[in-house]
């Protein structure tokens, strides 16, 4: 029974971007407060590539491209755990399992998908169904196949991962497991990437993959940071905490004009090299206290468990659900006395079409639910598909060592 439990467990954080990470370590009791924010997280994600989705959730103090995808490098920091550092390539096979070839397999599904619909007139694929574009291309941009983009993030953040494990371990002799060095390294090597960026707008090839990783870097290892030293003292009352953030925040939007940037690229920084990690600190400050406010109350909802159990999913398919309700407007276009003014043309030639019946960004809200629950239906549907072929498998090897044994 508690094996079988503990299967179950496992499975529900397969579609997780940080794998099994919501957990303490003893896999049993589950940090509620990451999980709604990991949830919080990827709904900011999805709603700031349909025009917010038709909500705002603080946007206008915390501009989403200044915090977001901070926000789950963050999470995966505050989880590394030092035992992981007896067994590198375990813990390198591991995220090799949870974020590499996932990644992988659903490129060539959408490999295929790119193919098929540039035939039919659509032509927001930039790359080939080749063997380049399709095993080489992910590391290095992620965005050829347009219908998966939001999967770029899974290579640097991979990077990360094995650069952070190998830091701490070959070189443990010069930073002595100290947190305070590791972060100022760590702050160093972002700062200077950020800067080549700024220098060299829009790199490219494996500088890209590069700048993308010593951008998250420094957002790694706050997560650890957070975790080692600070969430012990995270007890400050909500009223002051919110004046601080906000107050700090307040400070930055005064003198800084565009918080924005493009992490995809490594474009955009128009402040400097620093003050992306400052809004990437009080972003992430934010939101973390608020789910630490919610999490009593919908913790257990079953609405919050299946988002954030679904990260990875919602990361990969959200562009591609969005294609599904556009094709689905237009379709009701064609069959109804409605949505005349959508636009075949856009639908066909870019990716960014959002179309909103009157110009209503309200009806994006459709939008940012296909976002999260279409992936969620596409990783559920998949995983009973590969659990349904595994266990004939398992079937048919049975079936033959028991012919065997009786010949």
């Amino acid at each position: 029974m508690g094996k079988s439990r503990k299967r179950r467990k496992s499975a529900l954080n397969q579609g997780n971007i940080i794998g099994d990470s919501h957990r303490t370590e003893n896999d049993e009791n589950i940090n509620y407060t990451f999980k709604v924010l990991s949830a919080i997280g990827i709904i900011i994600i999805v709603s700031g590539h349909c025009y917010n989705g038709g909500i705002s959730l603080m946007y206008d103090w915390f501009p989403k491209y200044s915090f977001n995808l901070a926000l789950f490098v963050f999470i995966s920091g505050y989880f590394y755990k030092e035992k992981h550092e007896e067994h590198i390539f375990k813990y390198i096979w591991g995220r090799t399992k949870r974020l590499l070839i996932p990644a992988y397999l659903w490129n060539i599904v959408y490999g295929v998908i790119a193919f098929a619909l540039t035939q039919s007139g659509y032509a927001m694929a930039q790359g080939k169904f080749n063997l380049y574009n399709l095993f080489v291309m992910p590391f290095i941009d992620g965005e050829s196949f347009v219908y998966n983009l939001g999967s770029w993030f899974v290579y640097p953040l991979f990077c990360v991962c094995v650069f952070n494990i190998l830091f701490r371990k070959l070189l443990k002799k010069v930073h002595r497991g100290n947190e305070y060095v590791i972060l100022a390294v760590y702050l160093a090597v972002g700062i200077f990437g950020v800067q080549y960026c700024i220098l060299n707008p829009a790199p490219q090839g494996v500088l890209l993959l590069l700048c993308r990783s010593m951008l998250f870097l420094p957002c790694f290892q706050f997560g650890k940071f957070y975790h080692e030293k600070l969430e012990k003292h995270d007890n400050l009352n909500s009223v002051a905490y919110f004046a601080i953030v906000l107050g700090v925040q307040l400070i930055l939007l005064t003198f800084c004009q565009n918080l924005e940037y493009i992490p995809s690229k490594c474009v955009e920084f128009e402040n400097g090299p620093v003050v992306p990690y400052l809004t990437a600190i009080t972003g992430i400050a934010f939101w973390l206290r608020v789910a630490k406010l919610i999490t009593p109350i919908i913790k257990n909802k079953k609405l919050v468990r299946m988002i954030s159990d679904n990260t990875y999913g919602i990361m990969i398919h959200h562009i591609f659900a969005f294609m599904i309700v556009k094709w689905a407007f237009w379709g009701l276009s064609i069959i109804t006395p409605f949505f005349k003014d959508f636009d075949l043309i856009k639908l066909k030639s870019t990716i960014w079409y959002i179309y909103r019946p009157y110009d209503l960004n309200f009806y994006c809200i459709i939008y940012l639910a296909a976002g999260i629950f279409i992936p969620v239906l596409i990783e559920t549907v998949t995983h009973k598909a590969f659990a349904f072929m595994k266990g004939q498998t398992l079937k048919k090897l049975r079936k033959n060592r028991r012919s065997k044994k009786k010949s």
